[in-house]
């Protein structure tokens, strides 16, 4: 049986938010919808998202996907730059490994699930992958406690995986490589579930993701993201510490310098891939 909110969390939603997380928790959590959608994004989603960005997405270090034990899920920790950051690591795993392909990428309530045009686009663009919400208002947190409750038990699953972002918000500072601080919560999910941690860094995509797509497929698209994956990270030691919160911050820092040391090899790709690029452009 799925786990379902206490009353007390079920108030703390307004009436358009407990709706859309009703038909995805639903589509989610039911043994015979759920794996429908799973096929549909392996044979039509992830293909989807392919097209749109195979010209300027390129992938570094993504054979370290086989390194993860088959018997654990998941926990893909990711710098948060753009709302597609995690469809398109997602969509490239989808195409590259057979594994781990029940995914779900918790999300802001605002607009997500404070409106019926976000159940649409959840449902179109993630097959209601968008699961669960997490509410950034302070005095309706509430909530996040069973998000957290929710997330910690997927992972438990061995065909589940989690794509998280760690800094908790969009960093929409002008410099992508200055990462903002992991909170507590990516440290409680791998200390309640310790599923196979991957970290990712990301960058180079533009906000429209028409502009985007019109990228891809110009008479001369360049690659612009570049996407690199580390080894899975080993949370023995930290495991046998004391479940609180100094724990939890203690396992996200290590999370986020993870994703650090990646994003300085991203930059060191960069700067060699555009080095050749401008080499093959001289006359």
């Amino acid at each position: 049986m799925s786990l379902q909110p206490t009353s007390e969390q079920w108030q703390v939603l307004q009436p358009v938010e407990r709706f859309n997380f009703k038909v995805t928790h639903s589509f989610n959590s039911s043994p015979i919808i759920r794996p429908i959608l799973t096929k549909l994004c392996v044979v039509f989603g992830g293909p989807c998202v392919e097209i749109a960005t195979s010209n300027i997405v390129l992938d570094h270090g993504f054979e370290n996907f086989e390194k993860i034990d088959p018997n654990r899920g998941a926990l893909l920790v990711v710098n948060h730059r753009t709302f597609y950051d995690q469809l398109a690591i997602y969509a490239r795993l989808l195409r590259l490994f057979d594994t781990h392909r029940n995914a779900y990428f918790p999300v802001r309530a605002n607009f997500f699930y404070d409106n019926p045009l976000g159940l649409l686009v959840n449902l179109l663009f993630a097959l209601g992958g968008m699961y669960p919400p997490i509410i950034r208002e302070k005095k309706r947190r509430l909530w996040n406690r069973y998000a957290t409750d929710l997330m910690a038990k997927l992972l438990t699953n061995p065909g589940n995986m989690v794509g998280f972002h760690p800094e908790g918000t969009r960093n929409r500072g002008p410099d992508p490589y200055a990462l903002l601080p992991g909170k507590p919560g990516c440290g409680e999910l791998i200390f309640r579930s310790n599923p196979n941690v991957v970290p990712v860094f990301l960058q180079g995509f533009i906000k429209s993701p028409f502009k985007m797509v019109q990228r891809n497929w110009s008479s001369s698209p360049k690659p612009v993201v570049h996407m690199v994956m580390g080894e899975p990270l080993d949370f023995s030691e930290e495991l046998k510490l004391q479940e609180n919160r100094k724990t939890f911050l203690q396992i996200s820092k290590k999370v986020m310098k993870a994703i650090d040391e990646l994003a300085k090899r991203e930059r060191d790709i960069r700067a060699e891939f555009e080095g050749k690029v401008q080499e093959t452009a001289l006359p």
